[in-house]
């Protein structure tokens, strides 16, 4: 898939100064945002190993219930960073590892089902699972195998393939614990890509000037809004309420698509406030940080007042019609950030950050 956005430049009778510094904004997006975020998505798939384990011992209600809510949390603390499209996390085949998104061909799915029939025991442990397929290894394979198509827990339940399946599934949640360490790691590291980021200049091979790395990172929360509205919502709102797909939506399977969604856009707002963009954005535009408050938190509103699992009631109530707003309210905070604030700012550039099935 490949999205081609273009930040609109627009001469305005009051612009900021022709040298605005954003190292300072870049500098607090990382500090105030980017390392905890990350920290936090460490410690969430931390909890993970021995959810599943403990499950696998025994399946009773209480470890059921621990791990539907170590999944849960680590998929919003991952639904906060995954717009974060440049950098380490798209080191390494990172991002996909984590969360091979979008799905809409069930590749994930056809490669666990062959996995399966071939009782392949490259799964069974993180340090062989890492050189196997991006598609098998992160929070999507693992929502496949510990969840059925009712939202129902069917980790560690017994059956022939019960110990196989606790064992890929322990191999999944320790390989998601080694790349948000290493994630957390790199952006902690004063030398690695932090530097980078906040060393723009002629020296420096990847920013030619620290304008040139703000384009990169508000490219990305552009982005972010994107995958939200285009990839997230309208595959499932179809056409009509007649031809919705619920199980499109993000995580539908476990029913965590409420979870998903708001940290998505909660992650991009509060990247966007740890900027504190309003020092450098001319007066007459300040009105955007409220519009754009607005929208983020009439968003968060239209999540909270729909019923999970959204397979079950995403026609049967007025979900559907819910999400149809949403989407038409995430495009406006896009239109918002791309047009208004961009141009407000001078920033410019296009970009692809959506390559891959």
């Amino acid at each position: 898939m490949r999205l081609w956005v273009f930040l609109a430049v627009a001469v305005f009778s009051a612009t900021p100064a022709p040298a605005a510094d954003f190292n300072p904004p870049l500098e607090r997006l990382v500090s105030n945002y980017i390392q905890p975020a990350m920290a936090e998505f460490a410690a969430s798939v931390e909890t993970l190993p021995d959810a599943v384990r403990d499950i696998c011992a025994d399946n009773g209600p209480e470890a059921t219930e621990a791990f539907r809510s170590a999944y849960a949390g680590s998929l919003q603390a991952f639904a906060r960073i995954q717009f974060l499209r440049f950098g380490p996390l798209l080191e390494e085949d990172r991002l996909s590892r984590l969360a091979f998104l979008p799905d809409p061909r069930g590749i994930v799915q056809r490669q666990i089902r062959k996995i399966y029939a071939q009782e392949d025991p490259g799964v069974g442990s993180a340090e062989s699972l890492k050189d196997k397929s991006v598609a098998v290894q992160g929070l999507p394979a693992l929502q496949l195998i510990a969840f059925d198509r009712d939202s129902e827990v069917v980790l560690g339940r017994p059956g022939a393939e019960k110990d196989y399946t606790c064992g890929y599934a322990l191999a999944i949640a320790r390989n998601l614990v080694a790349i948000a360490a290493d994630l957390e790691m790199t952006w902690s590291d004063p030398d690695g890509y932090r530097a980078l980021l906040l060393s723009g200049g002629p020296e420096n091979d990847r920013f030619r000037t620290p304008k040139e790395a703000m384009e990169d990172v508000f490219n990305a929360l552009v982005t972010g809004l994107i995958i939200v509205r285009d990839q997230d919502l309208l595959p499932a709102l179809g056409t009509s309420a007649a031809k919705a797909k619920a199980n499109r939506l993000p995580f539908s399977r476990s029913g965590n698509s409420v979870v998903y969604l708001s940290g998505e856009l909660l992650g991009i707002q509060e990247a966007v406030a740890s900027l504190g963009l309003e020092e450098l954005t001319p007066s007459d535009f300040q009105w955007i940080f409220n519009a754009l408050g607005f929208e983020f938190d009439n968003a968060q509103k239209l999540l909270s007042e729909l019923n999970p699992p959204l397979r079950q009631t995403f026609t049967g109530d007025d979900s559907y019609s819910r999400v149809s707003v949403l989407a038409i309210t995430v495009k406006s905070l896009r239109d918002t950030m791309a047009l208004e604030l961009a141009g407000a700012l001078e920033l410019a550039g296009g970009f692809n950050s959506l390559d891959g099935d």
